[in-house]
């Protein structure tokens, strides 16, 4: 049965004309922040024309991910349990017409301290210093040789949108999709949350569509004719659909606590031999 703040949304939906369900899976697959929140599930998710917006939780999930590589079709399959408190993330996906390289921009505004926000941050190595004060809201992450590919995405208006409508929020362009998170999660029952989703997608969501319509990847080979125009085919070359990952936190605090259980065990050697020694 669902809870009261569930069937709230769940109202909100249908006056609206909105579908919603009650669990689903997290909008896309595989890859620095979202191969973490895919193993998580979807709740009280909202759907239009268009885009989702929902929020996702830790859970049990199994996940598939088919990729061509040359002439062999590989199936990634991972099941995996996350901790319901460990994640919870609120999120607005908004579709975009082409697929395109990973691009995150990480918000300072809900960092702590030196920490970011995101689950899984990208390598210090990719980032991209944009003009203005763009880099006092955001920090812009970009794969490797799609610098260009980047500035032409994020053009001077798109930029000023973004630091007005999503300033406070992490933005991710991802395949064809927009996702905008907010660690925690949205108040979906408060009507200026859906406020806030509307000013988005007509702003930010409408001007990146403008900007992406005839975005292609020249390292992708083929091409279609598009309104009487060659242009590449819609995909994104492999060294530019995901960002590297570095190293989470987690990962060198375990390190140093076996480097230094290991120089204690050393010591204590140490002492023991030369005891033994007189």
């Amino acid at each position: 049965m669902p809870d009261d703040r569930s069937a709230a949304i769940a109202a909100i939906a249908a006056a609206h004309g909105w579908e919603y369900a009650a669990e689903a899976p997290p909008p896309a697959l595989g890859g620095g922040l979202w191969e973490q929140v895919s193993l998580g599930v979807v709740r009280d998710r909202v759907r239009g024309p268009g885009w989702e917006a929902g929020r996702i939780t830790g859970g049990e999930r199994h996940a598939e991910r088919v990729e061509q590589r040359g002439a062999w079709t590989v199936t990634t399959s991972v099941s995996v349990s996350t901790p319901e408190r460990s994640l919870e993330l609120g999120y607005l996906a908004i579709e975009l017409p082409r697929r395109l390289p990973q691009l995150v921009l990480d918000a300072r505004a809900n960092d702590h301290g030196p920490f970011s926000s995101l689950r899984n941050r990208p390598r210090s190595d990719q980032r991209l210093s944009l003009e203005g004060d763009f880099d006092r809201h955001f920090r812009l992450y970009v794969p490797s040789g799609y610098e260009r590919d980047a500035l032409y995405v994020f053009t001077p208006d798109l930029m000023a949108l973004l630091i007005d409508e999503t300033g406070d929020l992490d933005v991710e362009i991802r395949d064809d999709r927009l996702i905008v998170t907010r660690p925690g999660g949205f108040d979906l029952t408060a009507p200026e949350t859906w406020a806030r989703f509307e000013r988005i997608r007509a702003t930010v969501g409408a001007k990146a569509w403008d900007r992406t319509e005839r975005y292609a990847d020249e390292r992708v080979a083929g091409a279609v004719l598009v309104l009487g125009e060659r242009q590449a085919a819609d995909g994104v070359d492999p060294a530019g659909a995901r960002l590297r990952g570095r190293v989470p936190r987690v990962v060198w605090l375990a390190v140093g606590i076996v480097v230094g259980v290991l120089a204690v065990i050393g010591v204590v050697a140490g002492v023991l031999l030369q005891a033994v020694a007189r």
